[in-house]
C-alpha cells in the first residue's frame, strides 16, 4: 500500500544489462510518490485479488547510472560537479552501456561534498580547479566491472577510471582507504542499474 512506501531504493522484478541481479527503483515520497524521477503515482492503492496497483503517469524506463544520480536528491552536488564544465564527459560516459561500461560508482552524498570543500579550503564547487575536479570524479568510477557488495573482499585493491587505486576493507562496514590515506564508509550499497552499480559513500575520495 502507498502508506507502506518510504523514500529509498527497492528491487524491481526486472534484470537486464550489467548484472543478473534485479534492477533497482528509486522511490521518493516527498509530496506524493515518484519513481526514478520520471513517473508519478496518480491513483494509489487499487486493490485486486492478488496484489495492489498504483497507476502512474509515465512509463518507467530501464535505469542507467545517471537515472539514479538525477532522481535522488542525495546526489545533487555530485550531479553539479559532473556537469560543471561543458567538456566534462561524465554524463555521456555514465549513460553508456558500451566499453568502458559496466561501471561501479562510489557516489559521495551532498554532505560528503560539503565536508570535502571545507577540508580542501574551497568556498564552493566553482573554486575547485577543473583538472582537480575531473581527476577526483574519475577516481570514484571503476570501469569494466559491476562490483556488488558481495564481490568485495578484505584488502581488495580497486583500480579506477583515473588509473589510480584505492583499498577496500571489510568489517562492521565497508571502508575505503584512498590514495591520500583518508577513509570513507559505504552507507548504502548495490543500487543496480543496467550499465553498472552504485555504492553511496560518506566521504569524497581523494586521489594521489
Amino acid at each position: 500500500m502507498s502508506s507502506a512506501l518510504s523514500t529509498g531504493y527497492i528491487a524491481s522484478m526486472a534484470s537486464w544489462g550489467a548484472s543478473e541481479e534485479n534492477l533497482s527503483m528509486y522511490i521518493n515520497t516527498d509530496g506524493g510518490v515518484s519513481i526514478n524521477g520520471v513517473s508519478t503515482v496518480e491513483t494509489a492503492d487499487i486493490e485486486v485479488d492478488n496484489g495492489i496497483i498504483h497507476a502512474v503517469d509515465a512509463v518507467i524506463g530501464l535505469p542507467d547510472i545517471t537515472t539514479f544520480a538525477l532522481a535522488d536528491p542525495t546526489f545533487e552536488v555530485l550531479v553539479a560537479a559532473l556537469t560543471r564544465e561543458e567538456n566534462f564527459p561524465f554524463v555521456e560516459t555514465l549513460m553508456s552501456s558500451e566499453d568502458p561500461a559496466p561501471f561501479t560508482v562510489f557516489a559521495p552524498t551532498n554532505d560528503a561534498f560539503v565536508a570535502f570543500l571545507e577540508e580542501m579550503n574551497f568556498a564552493s564547487l566553482e573554486d575547485i580547479p577543473s583538472d582537480v575536479l575531473a581527476n577526483t570524479l574519475s577516481y570514484h568510477v571503476v570501469p569494466g566491472a559491476n562490483v556488488r557488495s558481495t564481490d568485495l573482499t578484505d584488502g581488495m585493491e580497486v583500480n579506477t577510471l583515473l588509473d589510480q587505486s584505492f583499498t577496500v576493507n571489510l568489517g562492521d562496514n565497508v571502508v575505503i582507504t584512498d590514495a591520500s590515506g583518508r577513509t570513507s564508509t559505504v552507507i548504502a550499497a548495490d543500487v543496480q542499474a543496467t550499465n553498472g552499480v552504485i555504492h553511496v559513500i560518506d566521504t569524497v575520495l581523494l586521489p594521489q
